[in-house]
């Protein structure tokens, strides 16, 4: 039998570990992909849907051929990038999982509006379970080490699709009032708190609800803007300038500094926020903002991604190498592997009571 403590002790530290590959379970996809594709658990996630979506499908339209390859390896048939890129928000939320919460932000000790910097030996508690800047660091080595299983090179590849979107997020990069979870708001007259407002809130407000339709639309856009558009000169001169994956502490830590840096300028820059109404002025100023910061997070994603594959950021050209328009880039593994058919029923069973609870109330 699968010993879950063997996920833990690979994923619980910032070093390299290696363990038992766990024996493979052929079933149904269709024991697999509701899990994946549930809307929403309890807690906060992190850019949300419309966020990790779209940074994972962007990412796939400048992924060069052997990466796209390589990705569909580590992705099952029938799950997208898409739905890939948000498995690390429900895995953080089931006790197997939850160790890995903390790698989803780390908390700049630093003064906004005042001062906003990243220090990661002091920001980053490696002590106490680690931060996004160390995830990322382990994760990327994880994905390269052919001695693991299939099953944890294809985790590391998910965590790495989702981290690479969080760490964009400026909320993600603060530690004032618990990255803004503490400040409570008002948005459309609804109560709300900052963070969540920032994760998806303003965009949703914008963009209508995440459906598949509107992440393909938004991602269009964006890859519009980047290949001559707005984003253009600054996609090529600076979003590809750190993407050494042989230096991924120092590369992550450029990226949290940027989204940082943010909070001063923007998030926060107003310190008495608490109990305003931000749905208005305020939300439209954070638009732009919110999405130049996916088509930083996508762009680089697959930079990181060709990186890691091929040795080279295959960003050089200003146009597009893989999937546009409509087309989504799904796996291509055949079977469930033991640890994610055991990770999918505990998704399933969390959500089920999470569920329970919102009918009691």
């Amino acid at each position: 039998m699968f010993d879950r403590r063997d996920v833990d002790r690979a994923y619980r530290a910032p070093s390299i570990q290696s363990c038992s590959p766990p024996t493979t379970v052929k079933m149904q996809l269709t024991t697999l992909l509701p899990a994946l594709l549930l809307s929403s658990l309890p807690g906060t996630q992190a850019w949300g849907f419309y966020g990790h979506k779209t940074v994972a499908l962007l990412a796939s339209r400048y992924l060069l051929p052997e990466t796209s390859v390589f990705v569909q390896t580590y992705l099952y048939r029938g799950q997208s990038i898409m739905d890939a890129a948000v498995w690390a928000d429900r895995y953080a939320h089931i006790p197997l999982g939850r160790y890995s919460k903390t790698w989803h932000y780390i908390d700049a000790r630093d003064d906004p509006p005042r001062v906003c910097e990243v220090n990661y030996d002091r920001d980053c508690a490696v002590a106490g379970g680690g931060c996004i800047i160390s995830a990322l660091v382990n994760m990327t080595a994880r994905i390269q080490d052919e001695s693991l299983p299939w099953a944890q090179r294809a985790q590391a590849l998910r965590f790495i699709l989702h981290f690479v979107g969080d760490i964009h997020q400026p909320l993600h990069t603060e530690h004032k009032s618990l990255g803004g979870n503490r400040i409570k708001v008002l948005f459309h007259g609804h109560e709300a708190n900052l963070h969540s407002i920032w994760d998806s809130k303003i965009i949703e407000a914008v963009r209508g609800r995440p459906t598949e339709r509107g992440i393909i639309n938004l991602t269009n856009e964006l890859q519009d803007r980047i290949e001559g558009g707005e984003y253009a000169t600054e996609a090529k001169e600076n979003w590809k300038s750190c993407l050494n994956t042989t230096a991924a502490e120092e590369c992550a830590l450029v990226w949290a500094s940027g989204a940082n840096k943010w909070v001063c300028d923007y998030v926060l820059k107003d310190e008495d926020l608490e109990g305003k109404e931000l749905g208005g002025e305020y939300a439209e100023g954070a638009v732009p903002i919110i999405e130049k910061s996916i088509a930083q997070a996508g762009y680089r994603l697959a930079g990181w991604l060709n990186m890691l594959v091929v040795g080279k950021d295959g960003l050089d050209g200003t146009e597009s190498f893989g999937n546009g328009g409509w087309e989504v880039l799904e796996g291509a593994r055949e079977g469930v592997e033991e640890v994610d058919r055991e990770i999918e029923e505990m998704i399933e069973e969390g959500a089920r009571r999470f569920e329970g609870l919102r009918v009691q109330g």
